[in-house]
């Protein structure tokens, strides 16, 4: 299935639920060579991307997917008479993956957050959802040390991951992403943000609007 994108403020929104944001992601893995992203785009990203950010709107104009986080850009969508659409949070997107993928051969990687925070969401996520997790990378942000590029990818490579969950934070993991999947054979990574956190309960979701 291809999802078509409509454009808000020269900023890419993907035309997409949940359920067909999922099965385009899986039909990339199970179709396609190569890598890509997904980014979230809320209503912070794309008022960043659009007032101040030009690598952020880049970064997610030339995503696979950029899903519509907020209800604003679904009603925004629907007077341009798309209704194909409806919001698309992270933590929902990286639930359903879990689901969809439990039980199966696919492989999850985790990048972003705490080592802490990272033990606790592959004991979570394997105990709900049985998903097979190759690999995890808590990145060092100290400014005295390196954030290695290098490192972090090899891991993945070399875990051979499918889906890599990005949680560096809503701008900067956008634009890593664009910077460095196609230095992957595989694979799609997902910005997810503070997904990890609300996921695991430590944070409470705003409600739905």
């Amino acid at each position: 299935m291809e999802i078509k994108s409509f454009y808000f403020k020269g900023i890419k929104i993907s035309c997409c639920d949940i359920e067909s944001s999922v099965q385009q992601a899986f039909d990339f893995l199970n179709g396609n060579t190569g890598s890509e992203y997904v980014c979230v785009t809320d209503i912070g990203n794309l008022v960043n991307a659009y007032k101040r950010n030009p690598e952020l709107r880049k970064a997610i104009n030339n995503s696979l997917l950029s899903l519509p986080d907020g209800r604003p850009l679904s009603v925004f969508a629907q007077l341009k008479g798309i209704n194909n659409i409806g919001r698309v949070a992270g933590p929902d997107f990286m639930r359903e993956v879990f689901k969809k993928s439990g039980g199966t051969e696919i492989k999850h990687f985790f990048l972003g957050d705490t080592e802490e925070t990272l033990q606790r969401i592959c004991a979570k996520a394997k105990s709900e959802y049985a998903i097979n997790i190759c690999g995890t990378h808590s990145p060092d942000f100290n400014p005295d040390n390196d954030f290695s590029d290098d490192i972090i990818l090899e891991k993945i490579k070399s875990a051979e991951a499918d889906f890599i969950w990005v949680a560096l934070g809503g701008g900067k993991q956008e634009i890593w992403m664009m910077n460095n999947y196609r230095k992957l054979s595989k694979g799609i990574m997902t910005g997810v943000g503070a997904a990890f956190r609300f996921y695991l309960g430590d944070i409470k979701r705003a409600p739905i609007l």
